[in-house]
């Protein structure tokens, strides 16, 4: 059976680190590798030393603050960050890439991601695991929205292949049609529980339908559970707070992905993308 291969993108701040060392613990717990890529951008020019020069350099500080690692899984790359960092995952045949949620100068409790996370997600061709914490990584629970698409059912099945051994909770929302002109349309309090009532029981029933089509793995564990949502990104960590998750999943296809960048954007919690 083949080793898990993770590609960590750092550029040697103190908090590329962090999400390094997190990726090798990660590792060694799935008994996985770890490659490393830096990308030397292309606007970045010094007549007197070249990519090898840098590379050596970087290498040794690389080497300094972890002991164990292995120069063969060290790649220092001349070219746009935004594009090469992909073309190496294809390289390396990565299963996952782990990246933080912005450039040189991101912290970890800061809300607005840097260009090249963006960009990074939109390029890649396998999933992208996007730290916004510092704690150790957990797969052990998964939430997934869903939008009941066949490209919802392909995420699952990626999620089932990639961590087999996760919890996955399946969320489906529905929205209220003019909940708000409601009372001005002479519902009365009643008629308008009524109403939401009618709304999720159709959802629930929806949602129970969709995973019965889809031929999940004997042995992987799935829940589903409906919320009524406002589709605000900026509320969505609050809309589903009540659900044990380690990881936020969002496939970038289907209607879930019309929002998917800007949850991505303003959840404090660890997301992974699918890029179905």
């Amino acid at each position: 059976m083949k080793q898990f291969k993770i590609l960590v993108a750092i550029d040697f701040s103190k908090d590329s680190f962090i999400v390094l060392q997190r990726a090798m613990e990660f590792a060694r717990k799935i008994n996985g590798i770890v490659d490393v890529v830096h990308i030397v951008e292309n606007s970045f020019f010094s007549p007197k030393k070249d990519i090898n020069y840098i590379k050596e350099h970087i290498l040794e500080r690389l080497q300094l603050a972890f002991n164990d690692f292995d120069e063969k899984h060290f790649h220092c790359i001349k070219g746009n960050t935004k594009k090469e960092i992909a073309k190496v995952a294809n390289i390396l045949k990565s299963k996952l890439i782990i990246i933080g949620k912005s450039g040189e100068t991101y912290r970890f409790s800061e809300v607005y991601m840097g260009s090249h996370t963006k960009h990074i997600v939109r390029s890649a061709d396998v999933p992208v695991l996007v730290l916004k914490k510092e704690s150790e990584i957990s797969t052990k629970t998964i939430l997934l929205p869903t939008d009941l698409s066949s490209k919802s059912a392909a995420a699952i099945l990626e999620i089932a292949k990639l961590f087999p051994s996760a919890y996955l909770t399946l969320v489906h929302f529905f929205t209220i049609p003019f909940e708000a002109r409601l009372n001005s349309y002479g519902f009365s309090d009643e008629d308008t529980i009524e109403y939401m009532t009618v709304m999720k029981d159709k959802s629930e029933k929806n949602l129970e339908q969709f995973v019965q089509t889809i031929d999940i793995p004997q042995g992987f564990r799935v829940s589903s559970k409906v919320r009524k949502s406002s589709l605000n990104p900026k509320l969505f960590d609050k809309e589903v707070e009540d659900i044990p998750h380690d990881i936020l999943a969002l496939h970038t296809t289907g209607r879930v992905s019309f929002y998917a960048f800007d949850i991505l954007e303003s959840s404090i919690e660890n997301v992974l993308i699918l890029k179905i």
